[in-house]
């Protein structure tokens, strides 16, 4: 049983454990679920190394990207999170979601759950979220989490859209 993070009304954020890793295969297996990740969909090995960083992120800086788990059902259906955009001191909300769980608004719950997090408990007062133009998905729950547009940013090795959420009473 791994220390739980954080909670909303249906989800769960915890810390990784070592069975995750063969939990969170399949999904990030699946073209449609990585179509908009920089490098495409990860072999076996490589989630096994990507979880085993997540877990050291969280231990280095004290937050880092955690497995979302539907209470109702105990499943893992991806991960959400908080860490440092691609070599700037910028924080951003990052996701990614299984395909079949789609469209129930598990995301945003997700992202929303995070971002508050961040500002409460981490006391980090912006954050950051980037999405490829074409990703109308992820600007979504940028957009229904109620995420300011910022415009384009380079990030990744290419020119995307990026939104912010400020911690309530800073400017």
């Amino acid at each position: 049983m791994s220390c739980v993070v954080l909670e909303s009304e249906r989800l769960q954020l915890r810390k990784w454990n070592d069975e995750d890793t063969a939990a969170v295969e399949d999904i990030y297996l699946k073209p449609e679920v990585m179509e908009f990740i920089p490098g495409g969909v990860w072999s076996p090995e490589r989630t096994s190394r990507v979880v085993a960083r997540m877990r050291e992120l969280d231990i280095e800086q004290g937050f880092g990207f955690y497995p979302i788990l539907v209470k109702s059902l105990g499943t893992i259906i991806g991960h959400c999170g908080l860490g440092f955009l691609e070599q700037t001191p910028e924080i951003e909300v990052a996701y990614i979601l299984d395909s079949r769980y789609w469209g129930q608004g598990y995301a945003s719950e997700a992202a929303r759950a995070m971002i508050a997090h961040g500002f409460s408990k981490l006391n980090i007062s912006r954050i950051v979220a980037v999405a490829f133009p074409e990703n109308v998905r992820s600007i979504g729950v940028m957009r229904s989490i109620g995420m300011t547009p910022l415009g384009r940013a380079h990030h990744f090795g290419a020119m995307l859209v990026k939104y912010e959420a400020r911690k309530p009473g800073d400017s």
